[in-house]
């Protein structure tokens, strides 16, 4: 091994002086280091646990290990915890549901057996018309019946004595004694009423855009545009029946044989010749129509001229339509006639044909106070104390009864 050469010589280094400070500064002092508090002699210093001596078990004790038995005392926690949120859902009360609000509008209650279901049948019937949906029939006691082809259907709507009705393609017009109207949109199966007047009343008649009422002491109402408002003055009779072409043109008749004539002056009285109650009107224009009456009389109208015509009845005919050029009426006692020849050719003041009256059985004795066209068919109301009857008639003959009325 070669030897190492000795280190050079260093350079001899002068000991640094420590800096003094200026004679206007003092030196720093140093922080003193935190050191462990001697116990007062009152004070007792800590044993070191492994000074203890260890506690033994009792006798038939078994000491478990710490972590055991914090694994135990936590499964404790959870299962009080979880136990008393079960009894918490348990014991609370289910919230109570707010009640359901009952419609506004009747539901139509479903007929099994149209001809012995005391709430269709056992009642005054009125009136009827028909929509394009459906057929309707009102009732004395304030009950609304409707017919969609198959099955009666009663509306229980109202407590509203109805006596007369009529239709458009989408609406019921019915109405009864102190002011009384129900309106039903057949389309919406909607119901409103109103009280017009304290008048009853006895006639309606649907317009395009509303329609017109009549009743007792002269009063006719107009509903145009939603509103309702008187449309006659200075008439003083009873008026029971009307037909309605225009806000201008339209005829009524009513007590003591009266008819008035709506022209752009206003209404023009109309002798008829007769002093009897008239009940009703019916024709195809304003210068053509057949009114009815007590005594079984029947007028015909030509232009501004009535003509009665012999019925050969004398009971009293309370409802009359045209259907084309012949005119149904009905009455007390099951009376059915039909008159042709009495409505004038279009444009002239010359009968369609010589005027002739035809009695028509449909099997019954009871007041019939309705008739109306609708399709092919026509329809016959009627009733006798508490039970009542709807006829449908094709070609003059008895093609469906309903009710307990014969």
């Amino acid at each position: 091994m070669a030897d190492t050469p000795p280190p050079p010589d260093r350079p001899s280094e002068k000991p640094t002086e420590p800096t003094k400070a200026p004679p206007s500064e003092k030196a720093p002092t140093s922080e003193k280091v935190p050191t462990s508090k001697k116990p007062a002699p009152s004070e007792k210093a800590p044993e070191p646990a492994s000074s203890r001596a260890p506690v033994p078990p009792r006798g038939g004790d078994a000491a478990l290990p710490l972590g055991y038995a914090g694994i135990i005392a936590v499964l404790l926690v959870v299962a009080a915890i979880g136990g008393g949120l079960a009894i918490g859902t348990i014991a609370r009360p289910s919230p109570t549901p707010r009640p359901t609000p009952a419609p506004t509008v009747a539901v139509p209650t479903r007929t099994p057996v149209p001809t012995t279901d005391p709430q269709v049948f056992f009642q005054q019937l009125s009136a009827g018309c028909a929509t394009e949906q459906g057929l309707w029939v009102v009732a004395n006691g304030g009950a609304l019946l409707r017919y969609d082809g198959k099955d009666w259907a009663q509306v229980d709507s109202t407590l509203r004595t109805l006596t007369n009705a009529s239709c458009d393609t989408g609406t019921v017009y019915a109405v009864g004694p102190v002011g009384a109207v129900l309106i039903v949109d057949d389309r919406a199966r909607s119901i409103n009423a109103f009280d017009v007047t304290v008048e009853d009343l006895r006639g309606v008649a649907a317009m395009s855009q509303g329609a017109m009422v009549v009743g007792t002491q002269g009063m006719v109402q107009l509903l145009s545009g939603g509103t309702w408002q008187p449309y006659a003055s200075g008439i003083e009779e009873d008026l029971n029946g009307l037909i309605v072409f225009g806000l201008e043109s339209a005829w009524v008749v009513g007590s003591q044989g009266i008819s008035y004539r709506l022209e752009v002056a206003g209404w023009r009285p109309v002798k008829t010749g007769v002093d009897v109650t008239l009940r009703a009107i019916a024709g195809p224009s304003i210068e053509t129509a057949v009114a009815v009456g007590d005594g079984g009389t029947i007028l015909a109208l030509s232009g501004l001229t009535w003509t009665k015509v012999e019925s050969g009845v004398d009971t009293s005919l309370r409802a009359v339509a045209a259907v084309g050029s012949t005119v149904w009426t009905v009455g007390d006692g099951g009376v059915v006639l039909t008159v042709d020849g009495a409505l004038v050719t279009a444009g002239t003041s010359i009968p369609a044909k010589p005027t002739v009256v035809t009695r028509v059985d449909i099997g019954t004795t009871c007041s019939l106070t309705s008739v109306f066209a609708h399709g092919q068919d026509i329809w016959i109301v009627g009733s006798r104390g508490g039970v009542s009857g709807v006829w449908r008639l094709r070609d003059g003959k008895v093609a469906e009864r309903w009710g307990e009325c014969s």
